[in-house]
């Protein structure tokens, strides 16, 4: 793309580009084939596979590793049982060996051109590609109840394996029901006096192997049926109150454990034009196509019924695998 190409593209559309923050010249873009939006399973293996194809391939995000930092243990991922932190370090790794860029920032602006995508990035640097994947993943769902965002730090927490050793034996509730919460409760059970796991369900959607070992654990106790209403404290959190049907109870803690899913986050390139389902994940075909041309989704911004590191590490490929294609 050259500067006469440009300023023309930028005058003529000017509803798309004037949202850059500075007078863009050739020289000061940096040329990619591929740029792969989030450094999650998904976007690591997109490196991984879009290097090997041999194109030229940068990866932008602002934290390696995603959501599967979280996990205090893996034990799904064929061949690899530990941490989600080693395991990511593991796909970190090979992505770097076999040649995709890391730029450690996070999107500002993004476009298009004619000949591909600009993408301003927050440390002020500007590239260019040919071709796109999103692998942005996803953010904590919030409670929304009165309470959560005053004691945000200060008793609130969105993840056990960060916080967990802040509440030595304590008292402290998981809300929810799913694998996540059921994963957060054990970790705290081994190190807080006591857990609840509030859920708003009949009974518990985690994995049948988790779910034993929360029946086996003796400072575990699941409150179903029952949605928190409120967290009360002065300066910090003290009590939670639980409706169950129209009976209130209020429960004594020293920390909540938020664990009631994700939404996908989609924000940055909605202006792409890409078809968003329902629910907010980006639609795609077997390929991970989406309806807009040279543009690729993988991971848990994309719908699946299984949300494992497994799954997205396949979605990554294929994308990469569809964007090498497209390119060629």
């Amino acid at each position: 793309m050259d500067v006469k190409n440009f300023q023309f593209l930028k005058m003529q559309n000017k509803k798309h580009f004037h949202i850059f923050s500075k007078e863009i010249k050739d020289k000061d873009i940096i040329h990619y084939d591929v740029c792969i939006l989030g450094g999650g399973p998904a976007g690591l293996t997109a490196g991984i596979y879009s290097s090997r194809y041999g194109l030229h391939t940068a990866l932008i995000t602002k934290d390696i590793g995603g959501m599967a930092l979280l996990a205090e243990k893996i034990e799904n991922y064929p061949g690899f049982v530990g941490s989600g932190i080693e395991l990511m370090q593991k796909f970190s790794e090979q992505a770097i060996s076999v040649g995709t860029e890391f730029l450690n920032s996070e999107v500002a602006n993004l476009d298009k051109d004619r000949t591909g995508f600009v993408i301003e990035l927050i440390n002020g640097k500007v590239v260019h590609s040919k071709a796109l994947i999103i692998a942005l993943g996803t953010e904590k769902k919030k409670l929304e109840v009165e309470g959560e965002e005053k004691f945000l730090g200060r008793g609130i927490s969105y993840c056990a394996s960060c916080d967990a050793y802040f509440f030595k034996n304590k008292n402290v509730a998981v809300i929810g029901g799913s694998d996540s919460a059921c994963k957060a409760a054990l970790l705290l059970a081994g190190i807080a006096k006591k857990v609840y796991i509030i859920y708003r369900g009949n009974e518990l959607r985690c994995e049948k192997i988790e779910n034993n070992r929360i029946i086996q654990a003796k400072n575990i106790e699941i409150i179903c049926n029952s949605v928190p209403i409120k967290v009360k404290g002065k300066e910090k959190v003290e009590s939670l109150i639980v409706k169950e049907k129209n009976k209130k109870q209020e429960i004594k803690l020293d920390g909540v454990f938020i664990e009631i899913g994700a939404i996908p986050v989609t924000a940055i390139v909605k202006k792409l034009g890409l078809k968003i389902d329902k629910d907010g994940y980006i639609k795609v075909n077997e390929e991970m196509k989406t309806n807009a041309k040279g543009v690729f989704a993988a991971g848990d911004a994309v719908k699946s019924k299984l949300k494992q590191v497994v799954v997205a590490a396949s979605q990554g490929a294929l994308a990469a695998k569809s964007a090498y294609e497209y390119i060629s």
